[in-house]
This record gives C-alpha cells, structure tokens and sequence, in this order.
C-alpha cells in the first residue's frame, strides 16, 4: 500500500524534508500535534494512525480520551487487536463516539497524525526504515503546517476509507467538509514548533551522552569510573535532581554505587541519605518485576514522593542492578525518549558489568595458579618486589620461606596449599613457585618471627592426613631481609639454600642459610638499623650511576 508519508512526498517534493528520529521522539512529536488540541480546545478534525504496540499504557489511554472530548471529530486507524480497538471513545455531551477503524494488515506499524481546522491545520507522517545499512538510526518523518499540504494528505485519506472502510466514507467527508484547512495561526504554529526544537535538542543531547558512556565502556574497565560517567551523563541530559547507578551480585562482588546531584558534585549528606534510602526501596521492587518503575510528579502531590523512574540492569535473566533518576518538578511526566534513554543505559552498564567480570576473572587467572589457587611465579617475583621496596622504605624486615612437600599428586599440592591459607596472615602471600614447592612473603616479619611461623605450618602438614596417601611431611628454608640477603634475587637464593639443607639434613625441618664459613649463625641480628643504612647508600649510588 502507498503510504500517506509516501503520497505526500512524491507530490510535495520541496515543501517536505524528510529527517531521521527514534521511534520515540517521532512519538512525542505526536503528542505535541495533540497538545494544541487540548491545550487549546480546539474543535479540530483529527485523524491518527497508530503502530501497533503489545500493550497501552494506562495514560495514553487517557489521553486519547482527553482528545476525544476536545476535539470536533476523531478518526483513529489502529490494528483490530489493539487496546484502543476495544474502547467505546465517546464524544461526552454530544454522545457521539470516535470512529476507530482497523488497519490493514500492512500498516500496522504506520504513524500520522493530521489536524484540520479553519484555524490550524498540521500534519506528520513517519515511515519505518527497513535498510539495514544504519542499523539504529531511527525512521524517517515528515511534517508541516502549510494548508495545502493538509488537504492533500485529508485527500490521500478520503480515497483510502473510500477504499478499505467505505461504511465510514460519508461521515469522513462530511468532517473534513466542516474542517476544511484555510490558514494557520502563527501563534500556534510558533509554540510548536518551539516544542519540536526544544525536543530536538534534547534528542540530541541524550545521543552525546548515551555515545559517551559507551566510549566510557570502550575505553577502560574501571566499574566505579563507568558508573560514575553514566550518573554524571543521565543526570544532566534529563535534567534531574539526582541520579543512581548501582550494581550488585556475583558478578561484581561488592555493590557499587555513584551519584549525580544537579544542586552540588556531591550532595549533601541529608541529600546522599535520602537518596540511598530510594534506592533501597525501588532495588527491592525492581527483580520481581521486569517493567520500568515510574511515578510521575503529578501522582506525588499527596504522598510527597518526588517524581522517579528506574530501570533494572539485568543480565542472562539475573538483577544485576539499577538506574534511578528523581526529579523535583512536580509536574514531570516521564516521556517515552526518556525511559528509552535510561533502558539504553542500563542495557551498556549491564553488559559493561559482564565485561569487568571477564576482565577480573582474567586477571586472578594470570596471576594464580589453577591448581593450587596461590599466586604464580610471575606474580610472586612482583608481590616480592613491591614488598621488598616497601620494606626498605619503611626500614622494616621482611622474611622468605620455601617449601618443598614430600607428597605426591595434585591432591597433596591442593592440601598444601590450604595448610597455607589457613595459618597465614592476610598481608602474607603464598605461591606455588614451581613443581612440589611453594614460597611464602612475610612483610614485617623478622627471623626470630618467621622461625614461629614456619613451624606452626611444618607441624601443621606433617598432621594431616592426605586421602589415598597417608600423612605427608614438608621441608622449609627461611631467609631473612636483611639480615640474610641486600636484594630480591639474592633475598630467594639465600631462602634456597636454607631449603636444600633441611632436604639435605633428614626432611621435615626448617633450616636457615649458612653463613660465609658454612657455620649456623650463632645470634640473629637485632639491630637494623646500619644495615638499612647501607641499603639506602647502595641504591642511591646506583641510580646516580
């Protein structure tokens, strides 16, 4: 079927532009076609054709009512199982009814809207586009204030019901009879087109920020930064009081929040309460239903609430999240661009919540061991490190254990390694360092005190039982910083040495290394002091160098 977009271009070439727009702003161009109806009472000729959606709102329903009374004649073309197809739309006083018509099957998804009056005429027409060489770039639409153009879509119309619905053909001409287009008010016309700039505008400030979250995504992996970004953009491209960004659950760990406020960066703390405490409500709503929770500011006069919408981040079917925008005007109602705009964003964050998942799941795969679950040698020589620098700088010790099991087979590895987890302290750092042996980082640990941890751990081994294998025993070398080595590679060597003599002396025993003469040292060092000193010296003549 020829459409009326289709009709109205071919023969007005020059007075119609077509431009693209999401399905949504073309929808809320609509309703301001219908506001100068109501908001003028207006007793115009209105025709409207619908796209057919799953379900109707309650105040659409409304306000196709609201038009119904307001204006001299309706026409609506909907799909014969449309909510507005059930409804009996009466002309109040007058009891006369719209006239609803279905529409044929292949336009269903067509929207229009056309006024005709003595004193205002306006049309817009959209068409859906079906190439997918720009995916997600919206429909074409077409509109005008110019009589000529009204009456030739009011005769494109004529024909049509002629056509499909001629039982309704005299009374659509009787109408458009009464309501023919002859001028249009430049004081109506001016207000809305002020409306569809405003709206435009709008349009394409919500599209910068919706590009800049996903730039965002694009650019780091950092969750606090992107949730940041995403309540900063939707705070101030819906201009809101205050915006939400929370996510939550296994994916992430931790929940994690930020917040917008459009009065101060941060908000007040009263404000930061308040807000939490919404957050607390909506979150506690939002898994058990998958629809968008809405109130709008003419629904809060009498509960005091302010005006909220929210949506849910889900993904594979699980709650993830949510996005919660307030707003303190009273009379907001949130329009359909705007719901679009915050499921737009929800649906990056969740997937964004997926990807730092991966991205951390990769992480503690690169640096721990799959079998054991300790760290790696890779990430062991750079825990020692840190640790190390750390260590001189706050001029404390830090002690190196090695430990060779003298079990055999993956179950004993596994066993080992949660003897280790179990006795260690949570600075401490245990990794499989290669084959049978483990090593253990004690920051702030000097000999005498590493001594105490060792055989607590060596105890603790030679006492468990090993399924299918019996009890097992473990060898331990113990090297000390300072005390025992000046720097990571020799801090490891020293710890090495000390783990032959235990295998070399019978097993199951910790050992310290030898010193120069290959005897036991006789005393541990206690004082420090000049030692760090002349680490301090050593390091800075080799930078100089």
């Amino acid at each position: 079927m020829y459409s009326l977009y289709d009709s109205l271009l071919a023969q007005h070439p020059r007075q119609l532009t077509p431009i693209r727009c999401a399905s949504s702003t073309i929808a809320q161009l609509h309703r301001y076609f219908e506001e100068v109806v109501l908001e003028n009472s207006l007793g115009a000729l209105v025709i409207e054709s619908l796209p057919k959606v799953e379900e109707r709102p309650a105040r659409e329903i409304t306000r196709v009512r609201e038009l119904v009374h307001a204006a001299k004649n309706v026409f609506l073309l909907v799909s014969g199982d449309d909510a507005l197809s059930q409804l009996m739309l009466t002309r109040g006083k007058q009891s006369r009814e719209a006239v609803v018509l279905e529409q044929q099957q292949d336009a269903v998804h067509e929207r229009f809207v056309v006024i005709a009056d003595s004193r205002f005429s306006a049309m817009l027409a959209s068409k859906a586009v079906t190439d997918d060489s720009e995916p997600g770039s919206g429909d074409l639409v077409v509109w005008t204030f110019e009589p000529d153009v009204v009456y030739s879509a009011l005769e494109y119309l004529m024909a049509r019901i002629t056509a499909e619905h001629p039982f309704h053909a005299s009374s659509f001409a009787n109408a458009v009879q009464l309501s023919m287009p002859k001028a249009t008010s430049l004081h109506l016309t001016l207000g809305v087109t002020t409306k569809l700039a405003r709206l435009l505008q709008e349009q394409a400030e919500r599209e910068i920020a919706v590009n800049r979250i996903a730039t965002a995504i694009r650019n780091s992996l950092d969750l606090d930064s992107l949730l940041a970004t995403a309540a900063h953009e939707v705070g101030r491209a819906l201009n809101v009081k205050r915006c939400a960004v929370q996510v939550e659950g296994d994916l992430v760990g931790e929940t994690k929040c930020n917040y917008y406020f459009r009065s101060e960066p941060e908000g007040s703390e009263g404000e930061k309460a308040e807000l939490i405490a919404d957050i607390e409500l909506v979150r506690s709503c939002l898994p058990h239903s998958p629809k968008t929770w809405v109130i709008d500011g003419d629904a809060t006069h009498d509960t005091g609430v302010c005006a909220q919408a929210a949506v849910p981040l889900n993904y594979e079917g699980a709650f993830v999240g949510l996005v919660l925008v307030e707003s303190d005007d009273r009379a907001r109602v949130w329009a359909e661009n705007e719901l679009l705009l915050l499921h737009t964003v929800a649906d990056q964050l969740s997937v964004a919540v997926k990807q730092a998942h991966l991205f951390s799941q990769m992480q503690v795969q690169a640096l721990t061991d799959g079998l054991t679950g300790c760290y790696n040698r890779r990430s062991f020589e750079l825990q020692l490190e840190r640790d190390l620098h750390l260590a001189t700088r706050m001029r404390q010790p830090l002690s190196l254990i090695m430990i060779d099991g003298h079990g055999t087979g993956d179950v004993a590895l596994r066993t080992v390694a949660e003897s280790l987890k179990a006795e260690l302290r949570a600075v401490d750092s245990a990794a499989r360092f290669g084959g049978d042996e483990f090593v253990i980082i004690l920051p702030q640990a000097d000999t005498e005190g590493a001594l105490i941890v060792a055989e607590r751990l060596r105890k603790r081994i030679a006492e468990t039982e090993i399924p299918g294998y019996g009890p097992t025993t473990a060898s331990f070398g113990l090297a000390s910083f300072p005390a025992h080595a000046s720097s990571r590679d020799l801090l490891v060597v020293a710890a090495d040495r000390a783990l032959y003599k235990s295998k070399n002396s019978g097993r199951n025993r910790v050992s310290l290394p030898a010193t120069v003469d290959g005897t036991e040292p006789a005393e541990f060092i206690t004082d420090l002091e000049p030692l760090f000193e002349a680490l301090e010296t050593i390091q800075s003549s080799q930078s100089t160098v």
